[in-house]
């Protein structure tokens, strides 16, 4: 299915978003596919005519939220490389703050995340754009951890990235979906995945 088109009108491009923010909260709310489209209409202080001027049907809507989920999702990325790129520090702590970043870009998202994966597993689309979505996370990590090449002893470095990337992600994707990894305090997750990614890639202490 083709991305929406961009409305030129600011009224419509208002609509548009509240009628995404909507969509959003059902899926997180499991309310999405009980809610009709009259009822999201007026969810979104919007109409259905604009509604269906803009959208046309409910899996449009889908395919629009998870669409500007994983738009936001590489901008945010960036955004957190950026900030990392400006702030030189050793590996094992450059690691640990993209994970802790990772964790927080989808902090308060976690309901809508479950839908969307749950989502992907019956749709051959959703799930492309989350394997798009999480090669383009793990790439940003293989970018950090071999920025510094040099601080890793693992004897393939670009192969122990690309693995570090996947292990890493299994990780925060199970996170995401569980809530927990076993007995591990939330707050040292990130701390913990950090220490194995980092055991793995045999990083030497600065």
């Amino acid at each position: 299915m083709n991305s929406i088109a961009s409305p030129t009108q600011a009224r419509s491009k208002k609509a548009l978003e509240r009628f995404l923010n909507v969509a959003a909260e059902l899926l997180s709310d499991n309310q999405f596919e009980e809610t009709g489209i009259s009822q999201i209409a007026q969810l979104a202080e919007s109409s259905v005519g604009t509604f269906y001027r803009l959208l046309g049907d409910k899996d449009v809507l889908l395919y629009a939220v998870h669409e500007r989920f994983v738009e936001q999702s590489r901008t945010a990325v960036d955004a957190l490389l950026a900030d990392l790129a400006r702030q030189p520090q050793p590996l094992e702590a450059q690691v640990e703050a993209f994970i802790r970043g990772v964790v927080r870009l989808f902090e308060g998202s976690e309901g809508l995340l479950r839908a969307l994966i749950r989502r992907s597993s019956m749709d051959p689309q959703f799930r492309q754009r989350f394997h798009q979505l999480n090669a383009y996370i793990g790439q940003a990590f293989a970018r950090i951890a071999l920025a510094q090449r040099d601080k890793l002893r693992h004897p393939a470095p670009e192969q122990a990235a690309d693995l570090g990337a996947h292990m890493l992600l299994s990780g925060l994707n199970y996170f995401t979906m569980v809530g927990s990894l076993g007995t591990t305090p939330r707050e040292d997750i990130p701390g913990e995945l950090s220490r194995m990614v980092c055991n793995y890639l045999q990083v030497t202490q600065s």
